[in-house]
């Protein structure tokens, strides 16, 4: 390929990285997750913001940097949605960059392409670069310590000490980004030890991660979760952990708005509702397995001349790893296992795939089917990712909470003999989108107030106006959601409901 027409080529997969993670950037309103990162950066100093993490027992706890990075970010660029959001945007463009050059150095050109390619397309990735969450920061931190990695690859023992401090400080950095690039971090360690087998070098790259990251492992190992992992408030799983497996592996290679929508998922018909898209999980499955098998070919026939074997030997050991050790973690934590609590596999997968077919190392005849096969395969997951892109811009359906739309409702709709309450959801959503007189009454409040059950105690709470709006975000989770009409009925009558995604509104008038 000529350098002009390559390095087109590469621009052109930086546009597109670019247009994705911005594009209606602005377009959702800010979602429950997203008001804690608002909560744990609205402070006026770091250290007023690290005491509120710190002091926070819940998963943020153990994830500190982007709410330390956030900070500084607001008061640069400011707090609208955009500005809050772009953070994370253009941390996901420096991830596909970083992908692109570990590829560059380890591979070629031709590999280097389509490793970033798939990251830029990444419905995974494009999400929670629109997510002003810690996820695209800490995809960025697992992207340059691979890139800084990489250079225990190559045979020239020269000019090593520099990327072996590098990727020391950034795994120290990863650690104090969250305990789950620990999980990552330890998935590189294992791999470098069983793919290269040379103590040398494997103690010159991992004395300086481990004595920079040890204040952080000691911080993660002194805390009350290394005793109780169920302390820390999180999500628990109600579901077996085959279907988390399936989910993550669904949520990292084609985002979570390709197949049925979630919310749809929690219907007690979601066997029906996922047999209703057969066709688009038939075609995953059908891709994925390709991939899968052309992929373990080339890793089972051992010839002389395949270059880059040993590196795509570590990258499928990095990727097995690091997915068992988050199983692992799964269990022993009992957390709801997701695909962003397993970020760092989409680092891999990238750089991994484009070896299934580019390669060749099956056969040297012209003629074989495979690697042509697994291109067309993976040409087709790239159009899958962007499917699931387009859905998540487009399509109601996969939308985010929408406090944005809520606020306006009430705004509009109450007047002052009114009141509203929100018995659960994110209250620093509502004073971010305008709203500063709805009452913040989750059940642990409720429980102090006097009143003998919900409807006395709203009652209490409101100071008996005649109309009350109730706020609920996500009721699935709401431990009041079966019992609340019922209750409620003892003294007001329900008017009216709103609802967009994740939020619902009732309004009440009390009984004459």
């Amino acid at each position: 390929m000529k350098q002009s027409k390559y390095y087109f080529v590469v621009f052109f997969i930086i546009i597109i990285s670019i247009f994705l993670r911005f594009c209606l950037l602005q377009n959702q309103s800010l979602w429950f997750d997203e008001g804690w990162s608002l909560a744990l950066s609205d402070g006026t100093s770091v250290q007023e913001n690290l005491f509120t993490i710190i002091n926070r027992e819940a998963g943020d706890k153990y994830q500190p940097l982007y709410y330390l990075v956030l900070f500084y970010w607001r008061s640069v660029f400011g707090d609208s949605e955009f500005a809050i959001r772009s953070l994370s945007a253009l941390l996901g463009v420096g991830s596909v960059i970083a992908v692109f050059f570990t590829s560059l150095r380890v591979y070629g050109k031709k590999h280097a392409l389509w490793s970033s390619m798939i990251l830029a397309v990444s419905s995974f990735s494009v999400f929670y670069s629109q997510d002003a969450r810690p996820y695209a920061l800490l995809i960025f931190i697992a992207s340059l310590q691979i890139y800084f990695f990489s250079y225990s690859f190559s045979v020239d023992k020269s000019n090593k000490i520099i990327s072996q401090l590098l990727f020391g400080i950034l795994t120290a950095i990863g650690s104090f980004g969250s305990i789950l690039t620990i999980i990552f971090s330890s998935a590189i360690c294992f791999s470098h030890a069983v793919v290269y087998r040379n103590l040398k070098e494997w103690i010159k790259w991992w004395i300086p991660p481990v004595v920079f990251s040890s204040p952080m492992i000691w911080f993660y190992l002194s805390s009350p979760a290394a005793s109780d992992p169920t302390a820390t408030t999180v999500t628990r799983s109600g579901l077996p952990i085959v279907e988390n497996i399936m989910f993550v592996i669904y949520g990292i290679l084609v985002g979570t708005s390709y197949g049925p929508p979630l919310e749809k998922l929690r219907d007690e018909e979601k066997i029906k509702i996922l047999l209703g898209y057969w066709p688009h999980l038939l075609i995953f499955i059908i891709v994925i397995t390709v991939i899968s098998l052309a992929l373990i070919t080339s890793l089972l026939k051992h010839r002389n001349e395949k270059r880059y074997q040993r590196a795509d030997y570590f990258f499928t050991s990095l990727l097995v790893t690091s997915f068992l050790l988050a199983f692992m973690f799964a269990l022993v934590t009992k957390i709801n296992w997701l695909p962003r609590h397993s970020f760092y596999l989409c680092i891999p997968v990238a750089i991994l795939i484009p070896s299934a077919f580019l390669h060749n190392y099956q056969r040297r005849n012209k003629k074989y089917i495979v690697p042509e096969v697994t291109k067309l395969a993976t040409i087709s997951l790239l159009i899958m990712n962007v499917y699931s892109n387009f859905q998540y811009y487009l399509n109601p359906a996969y939308a985010k909470d929408d406090y944005r739309s809520a606020v306006r409702y009430l705004l509009q709709y109450r007047n002052e003999s009114a009141k509203s309450i929100l018995l659960f959801g994110q209250p620093r959503l509502f004073q971010y989108y305008g709203d500063s007189s709805t009452i913040y009454a989750p059940e642990y409040i409720l429980k102090t107030v006097k009143g003998k059950n919900l409807p006395e105690k709203l009652s209490t709470m409101t100071k008996n106006a005649d109309t009350v709006f109730v706020i609920v975000n996500r009721e699935f989770d709401w431990e009041l959601k079966d019992v609340f009409k019922r209750e409620m009925s003892d003294l007001y009558n329900l008017k009216d409901e709103a609802d967009w995604p994740y939020m619902k509104i009732y309004r009440f008038t009390r009984k004459k």
